[in-house]
């Protein structure tokens, strides 16, 4: 059987949603984003969060990508990190092949979500002082600079009134940190770990019976 398919790439910020509560900015849905993370997240983690895609509108590429095919995606893809895969690596800039490189990765995908057509995702950098490539990354950010994310997929197109639709048969390989993404606010911005406890705990009752922020944070964001 012949595959027909070809490999898409496509390459302003994501906006927190933010309240006062006492004097302190707080994401309104802090917790619910940072639900189920993987065991491995730590303090010293080195969080991002930010629109990854946009379903049903045209992006810089002239493609639109379907909700139901990304949904479709967003399902096959969450299944495989929480079958114990733990992230989707991704690598620093688009490279040309239909797999992912080690030696090029940067990030790994760890959580995947809906706010209206935008899909959202929180990411770990990998280990800066481990990896070159997230070292870039993490100078990027330390510099005050979102870091842009654009998909890389394999799939077929239909072209239709000036713009390619992306079809069924369409397979996310991963997303790429890059300079300039096709998807319109596609950035991502660090969400630091601790500063999300220190919100917690400066925010929220503990529960009876937890006698440390640890357990609070546990009980909130773990179980």
């Amino acid at each position: 059987m012949v595959d027909n398919r070809i490999l898409l790439i496509e390459s302003p910020i994501s906006r927190a949603m933010l309240i006062k509560k006492e004097g302190v900015s707080i994401s309104e849905s802090v917790l619910t984003e940072l639900q189920n993370l993987p065991e491995g997240i730590t303090d010293e983690s080195i969080l991002i969060k930010g629109i990854v895609q946009r379903a049903d509108i045209e992006n810089k590429n002239r493609r639109i990508y379907p909700w139901r095919i990304l949904e479709k995606e967003r399902i096959r893809l969450t299944n495989l990190i929480e079958s114990g895969v733990g992230g989707i690596i991704g690598e620093l800039d688009h490279s040309d092949q239909n797999s992912v490189s080690l030696r090029g990765s940067s990030v790994a995908i760890r959580k995947l979500w809906w706010e209206g057509k935008d899909l959202v995702a929180i990411a770990e950098l990998l280990d800066p002082h481990y990896n070159a490539n997230a070292g870039i990354a993490y100078s990027i950010l330390k510099a005050g600079m979102p870091l842009g994310i654009s998909s890389r997929g394999l799939g077929s197109l239909n072209y239709m009134d000036g713009t390619n639709i992306v079809q069924e048969d369409y397979e996310m390989v991963c997303w790429d940190l890059v300079s300039d993404p096709s998807t319109h606010s596609a950035y991502m911005r660090s969400i630091p770990v601790q500063k999300i406890k220190e919100e917690v705990e400066n925010n929220l009752v503990i529960p009876k019976g937890s006698s440390s922020l640890d357990s609070l944070i546990k009980a909130f964001l773990w179980e």
